[in-house]
């Protein structure tokens, strides 16, 4: 028979106290990029908009924190105009796989603001007051003056790696500031300094879609001194992860060993020893421990914490996948580079090429007219015109071989 208290199950409500008597720690999930791309160079291109360049500037300032090379925008028409391209707001692919040769592996985005409108307004409200001499209450007026300001931003990426155009990610927000005051309506807040809150929210979103980024989340950490747990939970507390998993580890031995340890102590070492785990990114011994500590004790806690270490693993799974793919593009990359490269190699006329046409007896006039119209590198150093002699290259070959050397 179950016992029953205010309607819940006595082990949801032993849940509850574990709750209120245990402390919590901070773990980190790092979701990948929202595009699933890995990137290290970005460009941006051409912007639109009331607030636009001031919300690129924010983008840039912020990664700029990060291991990314961004092309300043003023050099990206330079570079593209030497090229004899010109840089719009629409991006097809042929020509994401033309800017992609010119600027690398990349990331090219275009920032339109579709609305930065401020919007001002006051208000008034009557605040309960208490007067404890009387043990009355009354009635003061307040009086609020209020600057929102309104965003609507359009922001796309072209993966120059694979020339993949991403739809328009549209942002939205709105902060709003307010003054407060007694005697008549205040100032206005800072128009500016709602407008910076709103380039803080954008660029924030923006880094989501590009880099990885980390969420805080609390999870539930038992400090019981039976069984040792305290002293991982300080360690953990210190900041040593690995010895909290070690203490830990034993922890649990001690409590599977020990007759008189009660399940709830078993079912707290095997929760700790899961955490340390997940703490650790090895997932899936965290998650046989935290199933087994559920197991043997199922309530809020472990259920919440199992689910947010499942995430976990998915995100790292994914990132691993971004990682992944971003290396083969890379060995894709360097592969045809290597290619194009020895094909430019052997197009390419040495020495060696011209004395074994010669030695095969082709005319002047056709050696003459296969150096004219190809890629050459020649030696003519003192020993390599000797050479060159000696295999039987005429002089006029050999002038038009110092001539086309010295054009470099």
């Amino acid at each position: 028979m179950m016992v029953v208290l205010s309607g819940q199950p006595f082990i949801s409500k032993a849940q509850f106290f574990d709750e209120l008597s245990n402390p919590q720690i901070t773990v980190n999930l790092q979701h990948p990029p929202g595009l699933g791309i890995k990137v290290k160079k970005i460009a941006f291109g051409p912007s639109a908009g009331d607030c636009a360049d001031q919300i690129i500037n924010s983008i840039i300032t912020d990664f700029s924190n990060y291991d990314l090379e961004i092309i300043d925008r003023a050099n990206l028409q330079t570079i593209l105009s030497e090229h004899n391209f010109s840089l719009s707001g629409f991006v097809d692919q042929q020509s994401a796989a033309q800017f992609g040769k010119i600027l690398g592996p990349s990331a090219l985005v275009f920032v339109k603001v579709m609305r930065c409108h401020t919007d001002r307004r006051q208000a008034t409200a009557d605040e309960k007051r208490h007067n404890y001499e009387t043990n009355t209450d009354y009635y003061v007026k307040a009086y609020y003056s209020y600057t929102k300001v309104t965003f609507k931003v359009s922001v796309q990426a072209v993966d120059l790696t694979t020339t993949r155009i991403f739809s328009a990610q549209i942002i939205d927000d709105a902060p709003e500031y307010y003054i407060k005051s007694y005697e008549g309506f205040p100032d206005y807040p800072s128009e500016f300094e709602v407008q910076d809150e709103g380039f803080k929210n954008i660029t924030q979103r923006v880094h989501q879609m590009f880099l990885p980024w980390n969420e805080k989340r609390a999870v539930y950490f038992f400090d019981d001194k039976k069984g040792g747990l305290k002293e991982a939970f300080q360690a953990l507390a210190r900041g040593d992860i690995n010895q909290a998993l070690e203490i830990s580890k034993t922890n649990l031995e001690t409590c599977k060993n020990s007759a008189d340890i009660k399940e709830k102590i078993l079912a707290h070492a095997y929760y700790n020893l899961g955490t340390c785990y997940w703490l650790s990114n090895d997932f899936d011994n965290a998650l046989v421990n935290l199933r087994e500590a559920e197991r043997i004790r199922p309530g809020k806690i472990t259920d919440n914490t199992i689910k947010a270490c499942l995430t976990g693993k998915q995100l790292a799974e994914n990132m691993q996948k971004i990682d992944d793919k971003a290396n083969f593009q890379a060995q894709q990359t360097e592969m045809e580079a290597n290619k194009k490269a020895d094909a430019e190699n052997k197009a390419t006329l040495k020495n060696a090429d011209i004395i074994d046409l010669t030695q095969k007896k082709l005319p002047n006039s056709i050696i003459s007219s296969k150096i004219k119209t190809s890629k050459c590198t020649f030696n003519t150093s003192p020993d390599a015109l000797v050479e060159l002699t000696s295999a039987g290259v005429s002089e006029e070959i050999i002038n038009l071989m110092i001539e086309k050397a010295s054009e470099k």
